[in-house]
């Protein structure tokens, strides 16, 4: 059994892995009311990556950080979960990944796909919002 100390933050995912962390113990996280969540944002944190990181994705990737999957883990310190905030492109062995990654706990883990983080670029708007 695992005993480190759950993560919470941003991550994206390209290619069959979890690609730039930023994950912070949920000990240093900033708090929201009930929700603990990390330190960084991802249009933020994707000007930092931009300067070396970013090189290893196809040029077409590069310019905007929505342009690969991405997501959010929050703690709900009401509910005493972790949430997995994700778009509608990861699966569920994705999602596990980054459960792993982030060492958060099984019996208190939410995947929940948010309209935040789905790509609806090939779909007409007006059949999501009626």
């Amino acid at each position: 059994m695992n005993n480190a100390e759950p993560f919470i933050g941003i991550f994206w995912f390209y290619n069959g892995i979890v690609m730039f962390p930023h994950a912070v113990p949920l000990s240093k996280g900033i708090h929201y009311g009930n929700a603990i969540t990390g330190t960084k944002d991802h249009a933020d944190y994707w000007e930092e990556l931009r300067k070396e990181a970013l090189s290893i994705l196809p040029a077409h990737l590069r310019t905007e950080y929505f342009s690969i999957p991405r997501g959010r883990v929050v703690y709900h310190s009401d509910t005493d979960q972790f949430f997995v905030y994700h778009g509608n492109n990861l699966k569920k062995k994705d999602l596990q990944q980054v459960a792993k990654l982030f060492h958060l706990p099984k019996k208190k883990t939410i995947f929940e796909q948010d309209l935040h983080y789905c790509d609806y670029s090939d779909k007409d708007w007006s059949t999501i919002f009626g």
